[in-house]
């Protein structure tokens, strides 16, 4: 048997080692220089020192952040503060702690006890050629207390993560706090009270904000966000299509098989054409509704007569609402440089088309910069080095691959799983069996014409140059390279109940011989119903809804009564919807998300009488449920919440359709008097930029019907 060392614990290493094993041709050893695995998801739900919060969602949904033979659903996420309850309810997009609870349990299944090592970090490699040919690695590690330790393999498999280490400022830091995004949690890690960061200024750099709402840990500062290019941001729960009324996890959206051409699907990678670049744009603008210039923002708005660069997006749910509130305000271009003031300040200098601008008065940093994966492969030795075609001052593109990112042909004896810019799951587990196939049969692999060294070394320098075309993610055909991969292996296909175009990539999909096909079986049928209770039922459109929701909105109200002792009249004024944590109740229930609904305006009754009119309630969202629900607030504290007003019941998407709007429909009985109200929400893309509600009020001394129209100030920019 021939013996491999695995570097890193992270999702690559587990499935690299759970596929070699697989064989039983293989003995393995995974170095991990952490205490626990799970690279960037080595945490607990009590952690607070990881490279995530513990409850930090994933990007995508669990039927893409997973292996082809480990049902979600088997996951026991029960604990001392979610109750057994957790295991059946696994949330669409899992948790950090989640995560790390899933790659437990498949080391469990998989990977025997003595086959890690902790604390064991990797300091040096040399490959060794004997006079037969025969290789030897000789892999020198260092434990926790400096003590260096010396083995042999037979092969070497690189699993240390594109995502080793945050990526610094490429500037000299200020003397405010300045954190990247990965480690921040809360407002007291840029001020030491909550409270002092109050009308604070807070300065956000790169092009990747902060995701899924997180941005509600900023209440009450301001925040400039500086991008060099627009950013799309799209919500984990897009539309179906452009009918908007119905919506789906995102990556159900993005990896749609029935919307690739006929014939067999092959992969693409790197530079992008003018053309391709134009769809992207037209499919990502028609998604959240627009060229994003109601957000009121020029950062976010491609300027009229530019060449088109290359796309970029990231994943948040309250972000968009959050520009056109003004609570963020986005600025087009790069930070050359932060200077500290006498005040305690920072300055930041920024360059964009225009020119340079400066921002002044920045009591707090983040940068969103991505991260550095030299540090993952500088141990390897200088002549494999070369092999590669290693650059350490490439962030993006450090070594030149082929073999769907695997190999150099070199040097075949050495194999890298997941060393790209978003790495997918589903892709690592390919790779690991695509290595397992060569190192066994010896089978060439064909080099892709997207992996010839020549277009690599070209993009690695359009990348330096900042060019328009270089995308976002060079090796981001997720669809592409798992077809491509699968049919090199020649692995058995399970599209459970749907046809071979329907539905997304799953790497439930694509089955090898050591492959539990029950617990596959599971996922695909998890899928299937996933897929058409959002299209058929309307799943999640509560969820969308709720987004949609937040921030501010003009508002006017006419009260139509059929009794002269209760007095029609019409109320003009303002209502917000304010995120917050969600809050605990005496019904004992729990929520996902929370807006506190604050309305104020100037009712002018039909018999001439005016007065100012208020009143507050709790929007609520439970993921488990999948129910919108509102709250009365109690009369003595407007912030708590009281008793429940109604839960929101969406009619189905086909009579969404023949309404032209997604409509909600809720009943509340007040002692004596019914109220039955009804819903209805026009949604453009991701977005509600208008929404009306109607009570029809009946009772001894009630009859009467009071209509809500609800509009944004929509601020045109560009």
């Amino acid at each position: 048997m021939k013996s491999v060392c695995i570097v890193g614990a992270g999702p690559a290493g587990l499935a690299g080692a759970k596929v070699l094993l697989g064989t039983k041709q293989f003995t393995v050893t995974i170095l991990e220089k952490g205490d626990r695995i799970g690279g960037i998801w080595a945490l607990d739900e009590n952690s607070k020192d990881g490279y995530l919060s513990p409850s930090t969602p994933t990007n995508l949904s669990r039927f893409t952040v997973g292996f082809s033979d480990l049902d979600w659903k088997s996951i026991d996420l029960s604990s001392g503060k979610h109750g057994e309850e957790a295991k059946q309810n696994v949330p669409m997009f899992p948790k950090a702690w989640h995560v790390n609870r899933y790659l437990e349990t498949y080391r469990q299944q998989h990977i025997p006890e003595n086959t890690i090592l902790f604390g064991r970090q990797v300091v040096q490699t040399q490959r060794h050629v004997d006079a037969t040919g025969t290789v030897k690695w000789i892999v020198t590690s260092r434990d926790e207390d400096g003590r260096n330790d010396t083995k042999e393999y037979d092969h070497l498999m690189l699993a240390s993560g594109f995502f080793s280490q945050p990526r610094p400022l490429p500037f000299s830091r200020p003397r405010v706090t300045t954190v990247h995004s990965s480690r921040y949690r809360s407002l007291e890690d840029l001020f030491s009270r909550s409270e002092y960061a109050a009308g604070k200024k807070i300065l956000m750099i790169g092009e990747r904000p902060q995701q899924h709402g997180v941005e509600h840990r900023y209440e009450g500062c301001n925040i400039v966000h500086v991008s060099p290019r627009p950013i799309y941001t799209l919500p984990p729960y897009p539309p179906v299509d452009d009918e908007f009324k119905s919506f789906i996890p995102l990556d159900l959206r993005l990896y749609d098989l029935s919307r690739r051409p006929e014939g067999p699907i092959r992969a693409n990678a790197g530079r992008v054409t003018s053309a391709v670049r134009n769809v992207i744009h037209g499919a990502l603008q028609s998604m959240v509704g627009g060229d994003q210039s109601d957000l009121g923002s020029p950062g976010l708005v491609i300027p009229k007569g530019d060449t088109r660069t290359a796309a970029q997006a990231a994943i948040s749910e309250s972000y968009p609402e959050f520009v056109r509130s003004g609570i963020i305000n986005v600025v087009p271009g790069r930070v050359i440089a932060l200077e500290d003031t006498e005040e305690g300040h920072v300055t930041a200098r920024v360059q964009s088309a225009a020119g340079e601008v400066s921002i002044e008065g920045i009591g707090a940093v983040i940068y969103a910069t991505g991260y550095a994966p030299a540090s993952a492969v500088d141990f390897l030795p200088e002549d494999v080095k070369q092999e590669l075609h290693y650059d350490s001052s490439s962030d993006r593109l450090p070594i030149i691959l082929s073999g769907w990112q695997t190999m150099v042909e070199s040097v075949p004896d050495l194999a890298i799983l997941g060393f790209y810019e978003g790495p997918f799951w589903p892709i690592v587990e390919m790779q690991a069996r695509l290595t397992a196939d060569r190192w066994l049969s010896k089978r060439s692999v064909n080099r892709r014409p997207y992996e010839e060294t020549e277009k690599l070394l070209d993009l690695r320098k359009a990348m330096h140059e900042r060019a328009f075309d270089v995308p976002q993610h060079w090796f981001g055909d997720y669809a592409g390279f798992m077809e491509e991969m699968a049919s090199h292996l020649q692995l058995r296909r399970n599209d459970g109940p749907f046809s071979k175009r329907e539905g997304i990539v799953s790497p439930a999909r694509y089955l090898s011989t050591d492959s539990d096909v029950t617990q596959a079986v599971a996922i695909m049928q998890d899928l299937h119903q996933t897929w058409h209770a959002c299209r058929d039922q309307g799943r999640y459109v509560p969820r969308a809804t709720f987004r949609a929701l937040q921030g501010d909105w003009n508002i006017h109200r006419t009260i139509k009564s059929a009794l002269p002792s209760f007095p029609s009249g019409v109320l003009d004024g303002t209502a917000s919807f304010h995120p917050r944590a969600p809050t605990k109740d005496k019904s004992g229930m729990t929520f996902d998300l929370e807006h506190l609904y604050i309305e104020s305006g100037t009712l002018v009754l039909s018999n001439g009488a005016s007065m100012t009119a208020r009143r507050r309630y709790v929007y609520r969202y439970s993921e488990a449920e999948d129910t919108l629900s509102v709250w009365f607030v109690k009369p003595d504290d407007d912030l708590e919440v009281d008793y429940l007003f109604h839960d929101l019941e969406f009619v189905k998407p086909a009579e969404a359709a023949k309404e032209g709007a997604c409509v909600a429909k809720a009943d509340h009985l007040c002692v004596d008097d019914m109220y039955r109200t009804q819903y209805r929400f026009p949604f453009k893309g991701i977005s509600l930029l208008e929404f009306k509600n109607t009570h029809t009020v009946r009772g001894p001394s009630k009859d009467y019907v009071a209509t809500t129209s609800f509009r944004r100030a929509v601020k045109q920019s560009g």
